[in-house]
Parts: structure tokens; sequence; C-alpha cells
């Protein structure tokens, strides 16, 4: 699992078993041959954080018994496989209806991450420089709802913008065009009509993208 150097091997154990089943923490405690107020510990941590919640059924005649299962979160702690089956379908996609309708297509799902942020575009080529500045700004507000962890820098004559985080890392580093050139600079476009330059992107090593923005 991905998360052993963090939550530890016996954690790890934990998660790994109720990923086969619901269990207790009697079932818990036979497992990994360690006392229940050890496993109790444990669960309550991942509990805390989101990984495990638990209910109570009952057994027939008693009282019922607690059991525990992965969360949603839990759950995407272990290994999928959405970026190898991404990385095929835009191949596939490209192959099947061409350069030309797979950019068409692009440009739709830029519109449409744009769309889902409430955001607005306008044209800001002649716009006064404090507007433009503001309207970026919100763009940048804009750019982080989305999960790009980006800052701004304002200087005379121009603003740099920084994007830390590619939120489409994995599928960049090997569908760069797609990616980065199509994809990328669409969301570019549509969202802040100005005149700009991309000078360093995290797919071509940079530990950043970088955008600038003349005022």
């Amino acid at each position: 699992m991905i998360y052993e150097d963090i939550l530890g091997t016996t954690k790890t154990t934990i998660l790994e078993s109720l990923n086969v089943q619901d269990r207790s923490i009697d079932d818990l405690s036979n497992l990994l041959k360690i006392n229940k107020t050890a496993v109790k510990e444990h669960l309550e941590y991942l509990e805390m954080r989101g990984y495990v919640t638990s209910y109570f059924q009952s057994g027939g005649a008693g009282r019922p018994k607690k059991y525990y299962k992965l969360t949603e979160k839990g759950i995407s702690l272990f290994p999928k496989r959405y970026i190898d089956f991404a990385k095929l379908l835009l191949d596939e996609t490209e192959r099947v209806v061409g350069t030309q309708r797979m950019n068409e297509i692009l440009e739709r799902i830029a519109s449409r991450m744009i769309s889902d942020t409430g955001w607005l575009a306008e044209d800001l080529h002649d716009k006064p420089r404090e507007e433009k500045i503001k309207k970026i700004q919100e763009y940048v507000s804009m750019l982080n709802i989305l999960g790009y962890n980006a800052t701004l820098d304002i200087y005379s004559d121009r603003v740099i913008i920084s994007r830390h985080n590619c939120i489409f890392y994995d599928l960049a580093k090997t569908n760069n065009r797609i990616i980065c050139n199509s994809l990328g600079k669409e969301l570019i476009v549509q969202s802040l009509n100005a005149d700009f330059e991309i000078t360093e992107k995290i797919s071509s090593g940079s530990n950043k993208c970088v955008i600038e923005v003349k005022l």
C-alpha cells in the first residue's frame, strides 16, 4: 500500500484486512496477534482520520457487535489504475476521431471545467491596469478551486501566475501534447482572455507551470 511509510505496518495491515471484509476488534486482535487495546487504539486513529468507520450488527442473542469497515477515503488508499485507463482512452479516442476532433472535444472539456467553478471570463485587452489585476487575482482563485495551488506576482508591465501543482501531472508526463498543449492551453485561453505566454511547465521538468500575462 502506498501509505505504509506514513501509517506504519500495523495500521496498514488493518486496512488491508478490512479491504477483504468488515471485522470486529476481536477479529483483528486474533488476526494480528496483538491485544484488543492496541487494536482499538489503531482503529481510533484510522477512524479519526476518516479511513474507517464503525457500525453495530446483531448476531442473534446478546448485544450487537461493533464492526469496522473502510470508508471511501480508506478505499482510495489502495492502488487504482485510473491513470492507465485515462491514457489508453486518450490514445484510442484520438486514433478513432482524429486530432482535430480530439481538440474540439478538449475545448468542450475545458469549457465545462471552467463553468463548474462559476468563473465568468472577460476580455482584458482594453481594460485599465487595475481592473486587469483584479480579474487576474480572481482567476488565480479559480485555479486554486481546481487544485492548482497557484500564486500571483505583480510587476509594472506584467503579472506572473505560478501553478505549483499540475492537476493532470501523471497524464501530462506521457501525453504532453494533448494535456498541456491542447487542454491546458485551452483552459487559459477560455478563462483568461488576455495576451499570455507559458514560460515554464512541470511536464517539461520545472517545479511549476508559469504563465506571464501582459498588463
